[in-house]
């Protein structure tokens, strides 16, 4: 049996953490902060830490990375292993985090020395993706591009008889980079292991008895197992979650409280299925019932761009230094070749580091027309076509002579100088729109103003997200591909995560499979 421990990144969105434990062997899949008031930390358990056998990091983004340092400082001597271009972007990512927690006035929990610390291995050193290897005893791994970032992965994990997807941040609908399908490379890899365990009593090829409950503010102490229910002997502590692979009635069942607390309804819990590709699937869900298409976002966003160009307005646009900012900007560039385009330096340095890392992109761009894609970008390059000013003065000469136009800076989450500068500079005037793609942290000014515009200025504000993350159709069609016993969705507030649930149980996309939301510090046993 493997048990789950959501240290962050279910119920919410930021600090993913996700421990998998074993009779022998501990794992950690990522290791992130939230970015929401000072800063905040996984529900690490120090004890733990020193056990740890080995890290997998998905990709380079605060919410999945940067409390790794804190690993170490709690004892941590194993290695973290991810890909190269991800160790090179973490230099960048630790930094701004530094400063951001020195903005809020505190400190950070680890030291430099920790950051040193950190033992990298490279994944593609060991062997090309979707391809199992044997990063320590006992414990198999496959990696395969993510489409969410330069670097960024989803990991297959075969530990102790139990086969666990792990999609990291995903999606299959990036214009620039690649994503490898995971369905594709278990379903081969399901082949071979079913050859392998053809001749196997079916008795043999599952735990003889796994249990399901919901059994909130309880820790699993010792089961007491019947046909139908089950008890549990514990001490307090978060929720704990046991899977099962007994077909259960259709109703409510108890814990042992006498109060009714451990109390659920199974009327939303499909049968478990003996057969599944994997047994435990933990998916990327962050935009939780939202059913919009890559093609439907870029349409919303050129209507919105277009209005305001149409007024003789200004369009700002904030982006992180390298992600969703890239691809936006080539798009813009070919949607909108006689509108004048700003773009400051740090979104320039984002496309150099693409040119230096083709394996990570699409040979020819989805929803960009033309040339091959590094063509594209190489063309971008030359300067063609838009500004980069270097000084106030110069910025401040462009927001003069162009009217309409648009105007690509960096930090999408509005906290730098640079972006309130640019902003300072746009709110007065009602023709202009602030234009927010990406996720907005509670509490960030790119928050506040979507909140309370009114508050700041005269200018429209404005939230259309690009996709970098999966939706609900995306989860379903990932359910179907990857068929598992147990799928945990993650990346979203809870009572969104919540609506997903029952909207994909309605639909049934992967018969057989329990889907389960679930918050920081709940346990799950598969």
């Amino acid at each position: 049996m493997i048990k789950l421990n959501v240290w962050g990144g279910a119920g919410e969105h930021g600090r993913s953490a996700y421990l998998l434990s074993g009779s022998n062997v501990r794992l950690l899949l990522d290791c992130g902060v939230k970015k929401e008031g000072t800063g905040q930390y996984p529900l690490i358990e120090p004890e733990i830490v020193p056990q740890l056998d080995a890290v997998f990091l998905s990709h380079a983004h605060e919410d999945h990375s940067v409390a790794i340092p804190l690993l170490y400082k709690m004892g941590y001597q194993g290695e973290v292993w991810t890909t190269r271009e991800t160790r090179a972007q973490l230099r960048t990512y630790f930094a701004n985090w530094r400063r951001f927690v020195e903005r809020m006035g505190e400190e950070l929990p680890y030291d430099e020395a920790d950051e040193q610390a950190i033992r990298y291995r490279y994944l593609e050193d060991e062997v090309v993706s979707l391809t199992w290897f044997e990063p320590i005893p006992e414990v198999k791994v496959m990696w395969g591009r993510s489409g969410h970032l330069a670097g960024s992965v989803w990991f297959g994990v075969e530990m102790e008889g139990k086969r666990i997807f792990y999609s990291g941040d995903y999606t299959s609908e990036s214009m620039l980079l690649q994503a490898d399908c995971p369905a594709e490379a278990f379903s081969q890899a399901n082949m071979i292991r079913e050859n392998l365990l053809f001749d196997t009593p079916s008795s043999e090829r599952w735990d003889a008895e796994e249990l399901i409950a919901i059994n909130s503010g309880q820790k699993a102490g010792e089961l007491i197992a019947s046909q139908d229910r089950i008890s549990v002997a514990s001490e307090a502590s978060p929720r704990t979650l046991v899977s099962t692979e007994t077909l259960m009635k259709q109703e409510n069942f108890t814990s042992n409280g006498a109060d009714g607390a451990g109390r659920a309804n199974l009327t939303d819990v499909a049968e478990v299925s003996s057969v599944g590709l994997v047994d435990l699937a933990i998916v990327d869900a962050a935009y939780g019932t939202d059913q919009d298409t890559q093609a439907d976002k870029l349409e919303q966003l050129e209507r919105a761009i277009r209005q305001t160009i149409a007024r003789c307005g200004k369009v700002l646009l904030p982006m992180p230094v390298v992600g969703r900012g890239q691809e936006i900007l080539l798009w813009a560039q070919q949607q909108f070749p006689t509108v004048p385009i700003v773009v400051e330096q740090g979104l320039v340095d984002g496309m150099k580091q693409l040119m230096h890392v083709p394996y990570w992109l699409r040979e020819q761009g989805a929803h960009v027309t033309g040339s091959p894609l590094q063509d594209e970008i190489d063309f971008f390059l030359t300067g063609r076509g838009w500004d980069l000013p270097t000084t106030t003065l110069e910025r401040e000469q462009l927001l003069n002579q162009h009217a309409a136009s648009l105007w690509f800076i960096p930090d999408g989450m509005m906290q730098s100088s640079l972006a309130r500068w640019y902003y300072s500079q746009l709110s007065d005037s009602e023709e202009n729109l602030i234009l927010l793609t990406g996720h907005v942290a509670h509490g960030t000014f790119a928050d506040k103003l979507l909140q309370v515009p009114d508050n700041y200025g005269a200018c429209e504000v404005r939230k259309i997200r690009y996709k970098v993350h999966q939706g609900w159709k995306d989860v379903e069609r990932m359910m179907l591909g990857i068929p598992a016993r147990h799928t945990v969705l993650v990346h979203a507030e809870r009572a969104e995560t919540d609506r997903l649930k029952e909207g994909l149980l309605k639909n049934s996309p992967s018969p057989g499979t329990v889907i389960h939301s679930l918050s920081a510090g709940d346990e799950l046993y598969v």
